[in-house]
């Protein structure tokens, strides 16, 4: 009778673990807004691009070497967020919705150019993006592989981001920077013993760290062409992980394994951007494209059992290899501006980009528990996501002496995702296809004083 008190015990303090660790994973963890819509409200209006024309704080996400430009020192303070209308439809079925959580925060900006004297002078600025969610600091779920889902939509869009940079004049045409974007990851252990009076209970231990990726730029004022001008932007991998383990082996003399609830909540895939813009006193024009590497990405989940140092096969299920592809964002943008008046300017902004899935429209299956017989066995893994279209529209006013010194901005996207059709192979020789679509509207409203 101890015997079954005890295990019943084991098994409802193990469970308890778990609906920690799973409490603390779902509320910590995904990435970057800016790689799904770009950052500010020039980029942002003007379909994502930047690399060559970006102005202010944003160009520490654009091309930090724009930063050298910095002239006045500004504070921005902005909102935004985006709605996500994605379905599915099985092939013979309904379509479905799949609810997925709008996405609400904060923008802060900070223009710095940097007042050194001399040869210095009007050659170096500091440029400070943030980007905090409303409601929480990260957001990160992972989900049982045959459950419908769009793992590179929506969840991306909810992360605390910053990003800082510096850009330096070379003079003669030639602007450098540098830069770094951080975001937030979770770790942390969860132990389950008894105490000296046989009682079971749990300690759980977590903290927020911080992990960065490089970015760094280069732009270059071309002579044969006046306001003409081409940049170059490298971004680094920014991925946050979390890995909560669930330690339960001092409970009992019971063979229980260290629980490994872990993965890689978010990605954003390292990428080059180059870009063409050209800038007068009455417009900006820009066309880019970015690749990005998602080649690299392994996948969100990793194996809940970790196998012992050479003894890989040991019976622990393993997520599916889905081979990710790189691949090309092209953008366009456009920035006309209208003289109101001696001391406003307005500003009529439109872009576009075309995106394409780095996800693979054939998907191998994926082995899981089935409670129904107690087995493994195989089941479709039901990951979607498709190529984006997305139109772009801006206004901005500018104002100075004698009126306040201030710049208004909004802008809204609209995404399309092309329909397109995903085979789930099910593991017995058949097979699931199912039409995806759906659309994004993104918006965002800052103001911004200069001093």
């Amino acid at each position: 009778m101890a015997s079954a008190r005890v295990r019943r015990g084991a098994r409802s303090a193990l469970t308890l673990g778990v609906a920690i660790a799973a409490t603390l994973v779902a509320r910590e963890g995904h990435a970057s807004p800016e790689d799904l819509f770009g950052y500010g409200p020039h980029s942002s209006a003007m379909g994502g691009t930047g690399a060559a024309s970006a102005r202010g704080f944003e160009a520490a996400w654009a091309n930090p070497a724009l930063l050298s430009r910095l002239r006045e020192r500004k504070l921005t303070l902005g909102y935004g967020g985006a709605a996500f209308g994605l379905a599915t439809q099985a092939e013979g079925g309904e379509r479905q919705a799949r609810g997925t959580a709008a996405a609400r925060g904060v923008f802060i900006g900070v223009d710095l150019p940097l007042p050194f004297g001399g040869v210095l002078k009007d050659r170096l600025g500091v440029g400070l993006a943030f980007y905090t969610p409303s409601d929480i600091i990260v957001r990160g779920r992972l989900l049982y592989p045959e459950k419908p889902q769009f793992p590179l939509l929506g969840e991306r869009a909810q992360s605390l981001t910053v990003r800082g940079g510096l850009g330096v004049d070379l003079s003669h045409g030639l602007r450098v920077g540098a830069g770094f974007a951080a975001l937030a990851e979770i770790v942390g252990d969860v132990l389950v013993a008894t105490d000296s009076s046989g009682r079971v209970g749990t300690r759980v231990e977590d903290q927020l760290v911080t992990t960065y990726a490089p970015t760094v730029g280069a732009t270059y004022d071309l002579p044969f062409w006046r306001g003409g001008r081409v940049g170059l932007t490298f971004r680094g991998t920014l991925d946050a992980r979390f890995a909560i383990t669930i330690d339960a082996t001092k409970l009992s003399s019971l063979n229980i394994p260290v629980f490994n609830i872990s993965g890689l909540a978010q990605y954003d895939p390292s990428q080059i951007a180059l870009e063409v813009a050209h800038e007068s006193d009455a417009r900006t024009v820009a066309f880019g494209a970015t690749y990005k590497l998602w080649s690299r990405y392994k996948g969100p989940i990793e194996p809940t059992i970790s196998c012992p140092p050479g003894e890989e096969g040991c019976g622990a299920l393993v997520p599916a290899v889905v081979g990710y592809s790189n691949t090309l964002v092209v953008r366009a943008g456009l920035d006309e501006k209208v003289h109101i008046a001696p001391s406003a300017v307005g500003h009529l902004r439109a872009g576009a980009f075309f995106e394409g899935s780095p996800l693979p429209s054939t998907l191998p299956s994926s082995d899981a528990f089935r409670f129904a017989d107690r087995t493994t066995g195989p089941v479709p893994t039901r990951y979607y996501d498709a190529a984006r279209l997305a139109g772009t529209l801006g206004l901005g006013l500018s104002l100075k002496g004698p009126l306040p010194p201030i710049d208004l901005d909004m802008y809204t996207q609209l995404h399309f995702l092309m329909p397109r059709t995903m085979t789930s192979d099910l593991g017995d020789g058949s097979a699931e296809r199912t039409k995806v679509t759906g659309r994004v509207h993104v918006y965002g409203l800052l103001a911004g004083v200069r001093f």
